[in-house]
């Protein structure tokens, strides 16, 4: 399997952007990349706003294993927030489904590693600022999630992703495609999901994690987790997890937890029934067909489990296509 190692910093992703096109021969143009070879395909659309704000959405399928590894920049208090996005499962492929994987916000001046998706295809929207940029749009005074941003050392938070801020990304995607308002829209967009984090954050209703275990652990539970989402169908067994990891069942749970929140088998149940959600309400499918993609064993058990989860039936939301 080839190898390829991007050396950069978060605070000048359209270096490595650049880096990456004359590498792989594709394109970039200071706003769009395209690779289109058969080791990667990768498209990126990226703005840079007021001397260091940057937002983009990314699209991924690499037949190469890929690793960014971030060199710090002691010289700025900078921040990026990672959101995931993945997928199709409409059966006329219009719609989009998140992955489930919730919010990354950490800053860019430590030393850590990300690696990609091997042979899967995957999509992420990105917000990088500085903290100036965010002091700029807020008013003030005590702020949990301009403490939360201003945290010294390093440091790695995750937060579970709300109906809300999906809707806020669901739109900028969309907006993608639009070269007419699109760098608007993205800006907007942003603002928005920005806006939004910290009203949960202040009102006390984002649930997040501060991910403190050793980064080569935390690098296997990012990877984990796209394993375990990546079919709904089979319930992960942690017997061949632990053999495959090298690691005790209760050392894989714990680890998936610091990161997760839930031990491996809980998070698994409680995204497939969100997934079940988002099929329900946004693709043509029928409900046996969603039951039997996402693993259920008929269409009542589907229907118990939404009930329960959401307090309403499925078919309650059906045709409410926004």
């Amino acid at each position: 399997m080839k190898k390829y190692t991007i050396i950069s910093n978060e605070d000048a992703p359209h270096e490595s952007y650049e880096r990456i096109a004359e590498d792989f021969n594709g394109t970039w143009d200071g706003i769009e990349m395209s690779v289109d070879s058969d080791d990667m395909k990768l498209k990126i659309t990226s703005f840079e706003y007021m001397e260091g704000m940057y937002v983009a959405h990314l699209q991924l399928h690499s037949n190469t294993q890929l690793i960014y590894s971030n060199v710090p920049n002691k010289d700025r208090n900078f921040v990026i927030l990672r959101i995931g996005y993945s997928g199709s499962y409409s059966k006329k492929d219009k719609f989009r489904r998140f992955n489930h994987d919730g919010i990354f916000l950490y800053n860019a001046n430590q030393l850590f590693n990300i690696e990609y998706p091997f042979q899967i295809s995957c999509q992420w929207v990105t917000i990088r600022f500085p903290l100036e940029a965010f002091e700029f749009f807020d008013e003030g005074g005590d702020s949990k999630f301009k403490e939360l941003l201003s945290e010294k050392g390093d440091w790695f938070h995750y937060f579970t992703l709300t109906p809300k801020i999906e809707g806020y990304v669901n739109e900028l995607v969309k907006a993608s495609s639009n070269k007419t308002k699109r760098k608007f829209s993205y800006f907007s967009r942003a603002l928005d999901i920005l806006g939004a984090l910290k009203e949960k954050m202040e009102k006390g209703e984002m649930t997040k994690s501060n991910i403190k275990i050793h980064p080569e652990d935390f690098s296997s539970m990012v990877l984990l987790k796209d394993k375990i989402l990546s079919d709904f169908t089979e319930p992960p067994n942690l017997n061949d997890l632990s053999f495959e990891l090298g690691m005790s069942i209760s050392k894989l749970n714990r680890n998936f937890k610091a990161v997760y929140q839930l031990p491996i088998l809980q998070y698994f149940n409680q995204h497939r029934t969100e997934e079940t959600y988002r099929q329900v309400k946004y693709s043509d499918k029928s409900l046996t067909e969603i039951a039997d993609d996402l693993g259920y064993s008929h269409v009542g058990h589907l229907s118990r489990t939404f009930k329960k989860h959401f307090g309403y039936a499925p078919s309650s939301i059906r045709g409410t296509l926004q």
